[in-house]
């Protein structure tokens, strides 16, 4: 009903709560209960939901007619305005469909790309990212759009798999880590690359393969293990990449496994000192640091073909860590070499 905009019941939908940027308006306090709750699920914040469906459908796009360029997720882990939020609040064709910014042209200096001012130097760079994501994408203009249901593409979405999974404990878990990615001493980047992780949101070759960007014979780990490339085999169970932990619970003098679940094991390893406000902070820091040099050094051997050994991402651990607590002023002491060789004394946290 919602992708025939042209259609009756969209028309009178429109007419009773409006709509704004190509999208159905909620409405106002009159607005019944009902339209406003099923406007919580289709946004991805109904109660207890907090964004189960739309982490959860794809649009695949054909000849791109009914599909929102900006607001819709068709292209890459999120939808581009959440993407390029700073384009999107500048851009003058937020309402336009994959059609429209298609037929316009959204090439470098494209048509398309329509700005209520002039970009700044940095904003420029974020179109050219924009433009290296759409490089490869071309409309198909005897293709239908159509929904896909992440969780199961073959057999397609059904009510029991709906409320599987808004019945398992993985919201819990989710709700549990969702606080522990975000630390004030680490980039923000790094946060949202661990935000992503957790929710297997990330580009993993098993991932892309869901959405039909790679084929069989392309999936296999980087690593060469021979082993698909999911993202447990990836950050925790590979024989290259998996055995970072050990080296850093050797290094911080902690002993522990780890879990076959990403969300437990950051769990687990951000507890493994105690619950110290300090430990843990420290542990917490580390795992976001761990998972950011392990996609680092994945990309760096997919697009650049740059081996690195163990020793050179531990220094890398090491380096990154001790100047990201130092420019945050929790370290006072400008010499680093006790905290290399005995970190927990250098901060105090024995």
């Amino acid at each position: 009903m919602l992708v025939d905009r042209g259609g009756f019941w969209y028309r009178v939908l429109v007419a009773r709560y409006g709509e704004s940027d190509g999208r159905l308006e909620v409405g106002g306090r009159s607005v019944s209960k009902w339209w406003r709750e099923l406007a919580k699920i289709s946004d991805g914040v109904g109660e207890g939901g907090g964004g189960w469906l739309s982490d959860r459908v794809f649009r695949r796009v054909g000849n791109g007619r009914n599909t929102l360029f900006w607001t819709d997720r068709w292209v890459g882990d999120v939808s581009v305005c959440m993407s390029f939020s700073r384009l999107f609040d500048l851009t003058l064709n937020k309402s336009s469909t994959v059609a429209d910014m298609y037929s316009l042209g959204w090439e470098v200096g494209g048509e398309a790309w329509r700005w209520r001012r002039r970009l700044w130097v940095w904003e420029e760079e974020m179109v050219e990212e924009g433009h290296n994501l759409l490089n490869d994408f071309i409309v198909q203009t005897n293709v239908t759009n159509r929904w896909q249901w992440l969780p199961n593409i073959t057999g397609g979405y059904t009510v029991r798999g709906a409320y599987q999974i808004l019945t398992s404990n993985d919201n819990l878990v989710l709700d549990d880590t969702g606080a522990l990615v975000w630390h004030k001493q680490v980039p923000l980047k790094v946060s949202i690359l661990a935000w992503r992780l957790l929710r297997d949101r990330l580009p993993t070759k098993n991932n892309l393969l869901r959405r039909d960007i790679l084929h069989n014979a392309t999936i296999l780990c980087v690593a060469g293990c021979g082993n698909d490339e999911s993202t447990s085999h990836l950050f925790l169970h590979s024989d290259s990449f998996g055995s970072l932990w050990q080296h850093i619970r050797n290094w911080l003098g902690v002993s522990g496994v780890d879990p076959y679940n990403i969300c437990d094991h950051f769990i687990q390893f951000t507890n493994s000192l105690g619950i110290s406000t300090k430990r843990r902070s420290l542990m917490q820091l580390m795992w976001l640091l761990c998972v950011w040099i392990i996609w680092t050094k994945r990309n760096n051997i997919i697009f650049n073909n740059i081996q690195t050994l163990m020793l050179e991402l531990m220094k890398k651990i090491k380096h990154y860590s001790f100047w990201w607590l130092k420019a945050n002023k929790t370290i006072f002491v400008f010499a680093s070499e006790k905290w290399w060789s005995d970190p927990l004394q250098y901060l105090g946290v024995d």
